[in-house]
């Protein structure tokens, strides 16, 4: 029988030492530097275990063991910027990473394209409810048997439930032939993903959508009469003074300088700023920084408190933070973002991936956070790094979950080794794992109960299913975006 091991929490005495001392004092009284510090040293993950105590752990670490070349922080606190770091570099063997380090925002893109959007609904130029297709110019969304009652509305394609499909977006190399919009929309080549259709019933259900927004694009287009980009920079992203924002692309010679490049997942194949090319602008186009990000998030919590209107006036605003439908009866989605906590104090989360991986978070009275990183595991990065952030301003939301542990041998666990669709479960150095898809890094597995297994870095937890006779048959794979049934293959 093994005894189970935490995951990196023991990194230094210094380490721990310098936890305890910096981070509780920065929680109260400190300092913005001594606040600064308790963040880069009190990272945490997604689950503690019960009765086990776990100190924080360094960014610096953290950055090295999930194989991240670069990040870049900003956090907001008391309705402005407190503080901004780069950490790492920009590429590696390259510079520094700085606060103005340019990062691509993949779909963090699409809550700066839904102001985009709702800015021409509050110049009358656009009605939210209205059949998208009275907007459209140069294509049609075409009608099939889902939308025989019920037209795709600009409202629904803000907020995921248009029906239309997930269609995963792709990241092109300028070098070869690109789509244009209308290739992206048809799924034509050079398109590397499938036609935009709609293949639910319109407004009945979530379904995170980046073909719905590729044809946002193109509505910004057809009533503005300009590119996206051009109607981006003129109405949102120049009036926040994003100095370091732009969704040109190819991403200008005039900010390759100052742009990271993007890792694999394993964080060694890169993937140099110039040869970054997203067709979906709108999705997930938008290269930035953590700045200028937490400017937007700044302008977003005066409209909502109805002290400013730059971009939208109080009403708009508060309509965008309208929770909606959702993935799961706790996630919900308002226009363009999701949408969380408390009624008294909502926050707004955004995160992106595409090779960047990035997390945003602001609450509606004036905190928030922007993390970007430039690959590897960066998504589990951002996570550890907003609930370190968390923790030392004292939010009252992204905390680490509690589970138990109970003791499980080798061979009590080797039954439910396997493949179940996209999932691969194996013994590892004596350990169950689990491949989440097959051919990522193995992940440990621990076991809550006998069926019931979790991860330490994501909220995501396996339950194994079997028959009469005790053989596993399947496993419910659960997360925060819903649940999974998942047969185990023959």
């Amino acid at each position: 029988m093994h005894l189970f091991r935490i995951h990196r929490i023991s990194q230094s005495i210094a380490a721990v030492l310098f936890f305890f001392v910096v981070s509780a004092h920065a929680q109260t009284s400190g300092t913005q530097g001594e606040r600064k510090r308790a963040v880069e040293s009190n990272l945490s993950n997604a689950i503690n275990i019960k009765d086990v105590e776990t100190p924080g752990m360094l960014l610096s670490a953290e950055m090295a063991a999930h194989k991240v070349p670069g990040v870049s922080i900003a956090v907001i606190r008391d309705g402005k910027i407190a503080w901004a770091a780069g950490y790492g570099v920009v590429a590696i063997g390259g510079s520094d990473v700085t606060d103005e380090t340019m990062f691509e925002a993949a779909s963090m893109s699409k809550p700066v394209t839904a102001l985009g959007v709702l800015k021409l609904a509050q110049e009358k130029n656009i009605d939210l409810d209205a059949n998208v297709n009275l907007y459209l110019k140069r294509w049609k969304l075409p009608s099939n048997e889902f939308t025989a009652d019920h037209k795709v509305t600009v409202r629904e394609l803000l907020s995921h439930t248009s029906g239309i499909g997930t269609h995963p977006g792709g990241v092109y190399d300028p070098s070869q032939p690109l789509p244009t919009l209308l290739q992206a929309l048809n799924g034509e080549k050079p398109a590397k993903t499938a036609p935009v259709r709609v293949e639910a019933v319109p407004g009945t259900r979530f379904a995170y959508s980046n073909g719905g927004y590729l044809i946002l694009q193109m509505v910004i287009e057809d009533v503005s009469g300009e590119t996206f980009a051009a109607y981006m920079e003129k109405n949102i992203l120049k009036p926040l003074s994003m100095k370091h924002s732009t969704f040109e692309a190819p991403l200008p010679d005039r900010f390759i300088p100052s742009a990271a490049t993007a890792y694999s997942g394993d964080g060694t194949k890169p993937i140099p700023p110039p040869q970054f090319y997203e067709p979906n602008l709108a999705a997930g186009g938008l290269w930035t920084t953590p700045i200028d990000l937490a400017k937007l998030l700044l302008e977003l919590q005066k409209e909502y408190a109805g002290t400013s209107s730059r971009i939208l006036n109080e009403k708009m605003a508060r309509l965008m933070l309208t929770p909606g439908m959702g993935p799961s009866p706790t996630l919900h989605w308002g226009l363009g973002v999701e949408v969380g906590g408390d009624s008294d104090n909502p926050y707004l989360e955004q995160e992106g991936s595409a090779f960047f991986q990035d997390d945003m978070v602001a609450y509606v009275h004036g905190s928030g956070v922007v993390v970007m990183t430039s690959g590897g595991d960066g998504q589990t990065l951002a996570a550890e790094v907003v609930r370190s952030v968390s923790h030392v301003y004292q939010w009252p939301d992204f905390k680490p979950i509690e589970h138990s542990v109970v003791p499980m041998t080798s061979e009590q666990e080797s039954k439910f080794v396997g493949s179940y669709s996209y999932i691969k479960v194996a013994l590892t150095n004596g350990f169950l794992t689990a491949e989440i898809p097959t051919g990522s890094s193995p992940q440990r597995l621990y076991p809550e109960t006998d069926k019931h297994f979790f991860l330490l870095n994501v909220p995501t937890q396996l339950f194994f299913g079997e028959d009469d006779a005790g053989v596993v048959t399947g496993l419910q794979f659960i997360t925060p975006m819903g649940h999974h049934l998942l047969k185990r293959d023959k």
